[in-house]
């Protein structure tokens, strides 16, 4: 009795592994079509798809007085704060990302409004 338990067992996995992989995997005929038809109009990406740009509107020897402009200027766009690599002493505050310079040129009047600066440097965002 205990080796027709252990044949029978053999041959239900035996079955199931035939059904699982002739039955239930994805046959090569229809991945073409799959494939087309989740991307029909994909092109290939290049570096500046990826470019985004950061303002940066002032630099500071103080952290609180970074923090203190960053948190104003998030109240109308994101921002962030980022100590200099050539100057640990110094905490630069940005305004971005933006995805454009169209963006940046469209805000830039805004941005030195909240920011009470008369100018800033656009750089590539690095996230």
């Amino acid at each position: 009795m205990n080796l027709e338990k252990f044949v029978g067992l053999i041959f239900v996995i035996l079955i199931g592994l035939i059904i699982f992989i002739f039955v239930l995997s994805p046959q090569p005929k229809y991945q073409d079509s799959i494939s087309y038809q989740l991307a029909p109009n994909a092109r290939s990406l290049s570096k500046s798809d990826f470019e985004m740009y950061a303002v940066r509107v002032n630099v500071f020897e103080n952290e609180e007085n970074a923090i203190s402009l960053r948190k104003n200027i998030k109240k109308y766009f994101p921002a962030y704060t980022e100590v200099l690599p050539n100057n640990e002493d110094l905490i630069a505050v940005y305004v971005g990302p933006f995805r454009t310079m169209e963006d940046v040129d469209k805000n830039i009047d805004f941005i030195y409004e909240i920011s009470e600066t008369e100018s800033g440097e656009v750089v590539l965002w690095k996230p």
